[in-house]
């Protein structure tokens, strides 16, 4: 087992979300600063005693300099010892490590999304959007005047790799459509997710094609959102008035991206498998204790691909895992007959919050507080967010 210093000593203590909105006309600062209030108050904690901040996302809030200092100036926090970018899974990471190595006691995670706003139809003669469009995650003339194309951060790509392992595994999209139906029937259970409208295997198969062979229910859903947590360290936890959720294990993952996306990694190289493959030497924990799992859903195949790298099957073999693992009843995912998968909805129902929203959701759970929606006896949670080959990150939470 790989040295793992940090293990059960850290914890997060708060965590804040915004509304979910495909329009709610707010920009990344009234976002980031209302989950940051929200957390400060779910932690119990003075503002002061924050003394670090990582902002993410595809924001000014994210790019240091004035994002963080008007983040931090309308928190009314007097003084930082560390401040950090990062985006999707990492920033959790990156925060967890300056605790622990000492930089900051407190430190403050903020994420905030807009959705791709410049291709809003009256973007052109709303100054807001106008305004709000050089910081979104959509540029150019990337798919001309098909919205759901438009990504600077395109889903070609990702389409690419769905085609690849079909072809490298001999099989066809189920896997993909189940992740699908899972994420949008735990979204009709979520009143926070934007789309409620469970959907059927039929409904995958019909919905509109975008980059051959991804279709539109493959792909997550723009929106505005902002989502914190707080971490700081067990021992600190252990005497506010709240439940400690420890990381019990983390790891980031890197791999050889080569120029651009569509290099020749094979489907077991990409970050995923590394992330995941760090955390596993780390943890004392094995698949098996796990209560919850949340495989990140920017696309199907990136859940599809965190599910085989966590070693929930073995690689091209999730359509059959999934299929045997299928509770009809409530049209979700019980993989190994117990584990639940993005309980909230994930990007694909809930929204695009680049995994945010899956580190809040896994907090929830794990301090048995979300009703209707609870998973009974939730001990554990595995998180594993981010790109096939940038910002990937496997985190262990659990509770006592």
């Amino acid at each position: 087992m790989a040295r793992n210093p940090l293990k059960d000593r850290l914890a997060v203590i708060g965590v804040g979300s915004t509304p979910y909105g495909r329009d709610l006309r707010r920009s990344e600062l009234s976002l980031g600063l209302e989950a940051a209030v929200h957390a400060i108050e779910d932690a119990g904690i003075d503002r002061q005693e924050i003394d670090g901040i990582c902002g993410s996302g595809m924001t000014p809030l994210a790019m240091g300099g004035a994002g963080f200092l008007s983040l931090q100036g309308a928190l009314g926090i007097e003084r930082t010892t560390w401040v950090k970018n990062g985006w999707l899974g990492s920033a959790f990471v990156y925060a967890a490590e300056a605790v622990f190595s000492g930089l900051c006691d407190t430190v403050l995670v903020v994420q905030t999304y807009l959705r791709d706003i410049n291709m809003s139809r009256s973007a052109a003669s709303d100054p807001f959007r106008l305004r709000a469009a050089q910081f979104s995650d959509v540029g150019g003339d990337v798919g001309m005047g098909d919205f759901a194309r438009r990504w600077l951060h395109s889903g070609e790509p990702y389409a690419g790799w769905i085609r690849r392992y079909m072809k490298d595994y001999a099989t066809d999209k189920k896997a993909f459509a189940l992740m699908a139906v899972n994420n949008r029937s735990h979204g009709a259970r979520n009143p926070d997710a934007v789309m409620k409208t469970p959907i059927t295997l039929d409904d995958y198969d019909n919905s509109r094609m975008i980059w051959d062979p991804m279709q539109m229910l493959d792909m997550d859903v723009p929106v505005d959102c902002g989502e914190a947590v707080i971490i700081t360290t067990a021992e600190r936890a252990r005497d506010l008035d709240v439940k400690p959720v420890y990381i019990h294990a983390m790891s980031l993952g890197g791999s050889r991206v080569g120029e651009f996306y569509e290099n020749t990694l094979g489907w077991t190289e990409n970050a995923f498998w590394i992330a995941l493959g760090g955390l596993w030497d780390r943890s004392d924990l094995k698949i098996g204790d796990l209560d919850i799992f949340f495989p990140y859903d920017g696309y199907s195949v990136d859940a599809v691909a965190v599910t085989e790298a966590a070693g929930f099957c073995k690689p091209g073999e999730a359509g059959d895992c999934f299929t045997d693992s299928w509770d009809r009843k409530n049209q979700i995912l019980r993989l190994n007959g117990r584990t639940l998968v993005t309980t909230h909805g994930g990007g694909l129902a809930m929204g695009r919050a680049g995994g945010a929203n899956f580190y809040a959701e896994a907090v929830r759970q794990l301090r048995g507080n979300e009703g209707h929606r609870q998973v009974p006896g939730a001990k554990t949670a595995l998180i594993g967010i981010g790109s096939f080959f940038h910002d990937p990150a496997a985190v262990m939470l659990r509770v006592d």
